[in-house]
């Protein structure tokens, strides 16, 4: 990550849920923004909610998907932000809502309680519901979409409105955050249509776990804040009062809290297929890893190394 991140304006994508967002999150991170996708980890939810200042955004230029109803709040601790607000023809979204969130609720058990309390407060804000209703969601969708635009229409230049699924990309992207087309594809994501596969990924993983790592055992978690169950004991990576809190912005930071929480008792550290970008980006912590304690396990789901 550039080290004048600090200084850098921030970039918000706050168009509502399967609007494009995954495809927009990839976009800006090949554009050298470092972007995440919704805010997983417990302590940004909190920080939202209360409209504290984001702690994640230490660690990240920007920020896409839940965070649409608190725009304006966004705007007014950054001032000098750019938002983008992604939008999709009617019945295709509706269709795509009404998918997501019949596999939600499918999936609410292998979440812990903050996150199902996070995200259910999302839905009543933009919706008024936690069943899906093709008016009622239509609805909170075009209220959400003129207020926002209501609300930049004295400084246009603040934001854009793409339709990324309708086909709009890299020209109308980079034109309005002043940087060069790259001269690969716009990335198109769907990363929530095939959520009975990501069940049964999650279920799998978590069998690997239990199997490796006894359940008495503290264990480090380094999953982008994905798989949370309620029954187990185990460390955010990085930690920060008992919170996920982004991660780490260099090496030497990581090997630090690695050892630091190894003091402090944690037996294992384990990687989750979301988080595998770790292993590449923080290249002298993985070097670490494997030339100080063995890796007991490494599939495509999970990779696990005994303390």
């Amino acid at each position: 990550m550039p080290k004048d991140l600090q200084t850098q304006p921030k970039v918000f994508g706050i168009g509502l849920s399967r609007t494009g967002t995954t495809s927009l999150t990839e976009a800006l991170n090949q554009l050298g923004i470092p972007t995440e996708h919704y805010v997983r980890d417990r302590l940004t939810q909190r920080e939202l909610l209360s409209g504290s200042p984001l702690s994640m955004l230490e660690q990240y230029q920007g920020l896409v998907d839940g965070i649409a109803p608190f725009y304006p709040q966004l705007d007014r601790a950054h001032p000098d932000s750019k938002f983008i607000l992604t939008v999709r023809e009617k019945q295709s979204w509706l269709q795509s809502m009404e998918r997501l969130m019949s596999a939600v609720t499918d999936n609410w058990s292998w979440l812990d309680r903050e996150a199902v309390k996070f995200s259910q407060t999302l839905y009543q804000l933009n919706y008024g519901s936690l069943q899906f209703d093709a008016q009622r969601y239509w609805q909170g969708y075009e209220q959400h979409q003129q207020a926002v635009q209501n609300y930049f229409r004295k400084r246009p230049e603040d934001l854009l409105v793409i339709n990324i699924c309708g086909g709009e990309g890299w020209e109308k992207l980079c034109s309005f955050l002043g940087l060069p087309i790259p001269s690969v594809p716009f990335p198109r994501s769907h990363d929530w249509q095939s959520m009975s596969a990501w069940s049964q990924k999650l279920k799998a993983t978590w069998t690997d776990l239990d199997t490796l790592i006894p359940a008495d055992c503290l264990f480090i978690l380094v999953d982008e804040c994905q798989l949370e169950p309620g029954d187990r004991r185990f460390l955010p990576f990085l930690e920060k009062q008992g919170a996920y809190s982004g991660p780490p912005p260099d090496d030497t930071t990581a090997i630090a809290e690695l050892e630091r929480m190894r003091r402090e008792g944690a037996g294992f550290i384990a990687f989750t297929w979301p988080a595998f970008w770790w292993l590449d980006h923080y290249g002298k912590f993985q070097e670490y890893l494997r030339s100080q304690f063995p890796c007991i396990l490494e599939n495509e789901r999970l990779m696990v190394f005994e303390l």
